[in-house]
């Protein structure tokens, strides 16, 4: 169930006497004085009363007095003609106090032939509270263009924002994401709307359009002229336009929807911050505190980067600007990444930088146009100037079960912990599998600690599959491997697989699968203590410190200057600045140059071919490796 912020606007407004209704009608009038009053036969002046008094509670700041007031008529005058007007107020109570169930519950035992335009309305609202987006949309529909009827007969001021909000969600539940865009336009341009509510409009609009493709907000731009609209859109559609290689009309577009989004007042003047020195690179990281050590291994693979040689051998012209994403505030009031980003932006002139994640280092970069490479497995929206630099764990399982499709495996079984993070991998992997035309047979779980798997194994004994997907550390699978070939399962090198026509798998013999493993902190010591057992495990950890034409420059390199293997931590390092440096190379002379670059280009690194999607996440599949002997190489 959502939460639904509109409430407590609602009843805020109640209580601030910002709420104005207006009765319509079939109210009795008073008499004239002096007038003599006459009894027809259909009236209820008792009734009538009673409706004035409770319909007058409907919109006061105690929703609980009302609908008490309102149940109270419907129960003592079962048959007043004002009862489908008590019947709306009561559900339109309901609805702002977090009720929709009982709002629904209200209009369905109200006769049919009473019904009016308001229950279909309030009908809306509550479907769309209650994750029945088909049906709010086609009751709320009829009221999108000449907007909310009265409701009991009595005009309700918060009802152009109970109807915006409800078709906006409902709509985007829908599918229909430009047109919930454009309700959340409509909510936020209501007279009267206050601030809260039209940055909550904006909140919203913005989550939405993250979920729209490039090409879907490029049609919708060709079609609306909307400036709320085309701030929305408008970087999902300059994606769009580099993703079909047309540079020219991107940046046109870019310039475009920077001006409107300034017009709106929800970007600052590009004057108000330098353009960025484009031989100054910049790195946000821990140098203090307990996070030190990882801020001093991601240093040591940037380092490389800014004194490697120019390719013509001249000395590297760059310089590395280093900031303790761990100090405490000294400037802008704020801290940590935060502090850091806005001295490397503001007071360094970076052209770029890279570091750990955190909302408000992405926010002053973002507010600064400054490219952020993140230290992070998560996309940080296509709103920002942030890049997400490390895959998801998902894309390393994505990555391993395509490969084992591509090789023939059909039957899959999954031997991971019963933790959240290995649940999560096993769901993206049998996604990926099922994508593919392959079966997830089983789903064999462990405790996240345990160290002996010989019920687990006796279950893999009776089944009969081709490729077994363990998700989760080296140090787990150095313990597993070798219980697997206790029971005769062994890994198969890969290479094409036709697999046998038997659902059943034989009791005795050498028995030979594919062995996945996502292999987290992957280091030699897999080699030393379980070589034997896992000769042809195909593994996804992000980086190994493989000699081949990718990296072995970089290995030696790095063995030379620290006597070391390289981590996956200095490696990312590495694969960070050398995009800043790589954006520069390419032609980047100030931050807007460089974040166009990234956005569309491809860059050779350490840990894949980095390529990132319009939401700003890496979309590259990481890297696998294979065990080939006394090595692990990587798999080509």
């Amino acid at each position: 169930m959502r939460t639904w912020v509109l409430t407590t606007f609602l009843i805020a407004g109640c209580a601030s006497g910002q709420v104005q209704t207006r009765q319509e009608g079939p109210f009795p009038a008073p008499p004239e004085a002096g007038a003599t009053e006459v009894s027809l036969p259909h009236e209820d002046r008792g009734g009538d009363a009673d409706f004035r008094a409770a319909a007058s509670k409907a919109f006061a700041s105690d929703p609980d007095m009302a609908r008490k007031a309102l149940e109270a008529f419907l129960g003592n005058h079962p048959d007043h003609r004002q009862r489908p007007a008590a019947i709306a107020l009561l559900a339109r109570v309901q609805i702002v106090s977090g009720d929709a169930a009982g709002a629904k519950t209200t209009l369905e035992k109200a006769d049919a032939g009473g019904r009016t335009p308001d229950f279909d309305f309030l009908r809306g609202i509550a479907a769309s509270r209650l994750d029945n987006p088909v049906l709010a949309v086609a009751l709320l529909r009829p009221f999108f263009a000449s907007g909310p009827p009265p409701i009991g007969g009595m005009r309700d001021g918060d009802a152009p924002l109970l109807l915006r909000a409800a078709a906006a969600e409902a709509l985007a539940e829908s599918g229909d994401l430009v047109a919930a865009i454009e309700q959340w336009d409509q909510y936020r341009s209501i007279d009267g709307a206050r601030e809260p509510e039209r940055a909550y409009a904006r909140r919203r609009a913005e989550e939405v359009a993250e979920k729209i493709s490039g090409a879907d907000a490029l049609a919708a731009l060709s079609s609306s002229r909307a400036p709320f609209v085309r701030a929305m859109l408008g970087a999902q559609a300059v994606a769009g336009l580099r993703a079909r290689g047309d540079e020219a009309s991107a940046i046109r577009l870019e310039q475009d929807i920077g001006l409107v989004r300034r017009n709106l007042g929800y970007d600052p003047a590009l004057q108000e911050t330098p353009t960025g020195d484009p031989l100054r690179l910049g790195l946000a990281v821990p140098q203090s505190g307990a996070q030190a050590r990882l801020g001093e291994v991601v240093l040591r693979g940037s380092m490389l980067v800014v004194a490697e040689p120019t390719p013509s051998g001249d000395p590297s012209p760059y310089h590395l600007f280093l900031r303790d994403a761990a100090a405490p505030a000294e400037r802008a009031g704020t801290a940590g990444v935060g502090a850091a980003a806005w001295s490397l932006e503001r007071e360094d002139s970076v052209i770029g930088l890279l570091g750990a994640p955190d909302p408000r280092g992405i926010e002053l970069a973002t507010r600064d146009g400054v490219p952020f490479l993140l230290l992070d497995e998560h996309a940080p929206g296509a709103r920002t100037t942030a890049f997400q630099l490390i895959h998801a764990p998902e894309s390393r399982a994505i990555a391993l079960a395509q490969r084992a499709l591509s090789l023939g495996a059909r039957r899959f079984i999954v031997l991971g912990p019963d933790s959240a993070s290995g649940k999560r991998l096993a769901g993206a992997f049998k996604n990926a599998v099922s994508a593919g035309g392959g079966t997830l047979i089983a789903h064999i779980t462990y405790l996240a600690a345990a160290t002996s798997f010989s019920a687990q194994v006796n279950e893999l004994r009776k089944l009969a599959f081709d490729a077994l997907f363990v998700p989760d550390e080296a140090a787990r699978l150095e313990l597993i491997a070798p219980a697997l070939a206790v029971a005769n399962i062994w890994p198969r090198r890969p290479r094409l697989l036709v697999a046998p026509s038997s659902t059943t798998m034989p009791t005795s013999g050498r028995r030979e699968v594919l062995l996945l493993s996502t292999a987290l902190s992957l280091s030699e010591r897999l080699l030393r203590n379980a070589e034997r057992y896992v000769q042809g495990a195909m593994l996804c950890p992000g980086y190994y410190p493989a000699e081949d034409a990718r990296s072995g420059n970089f290995v030696a390199r790095f063995r030379e200057v620290y006597g070391t293997n390289p981590t996956a931590a200095d490696a990312y390092g590495y694969d960070g600045l050398s995009i800043l440096r790589g954006v520069v190379e390419r032609g980047a002379r100030t931050r807007a140059d460089a974040l166009r670059l990234m956005a569309s280009g491809r860059f050779e690194g350490m840990t894949g071919d980095i390529r990132f999607g319009p939401d700003h996440g890496r979309v590259d599949l990481p890297l696998v490796y294979v065990v080939d002997g006394d090595s692990i190489r990587l798999l080509k």
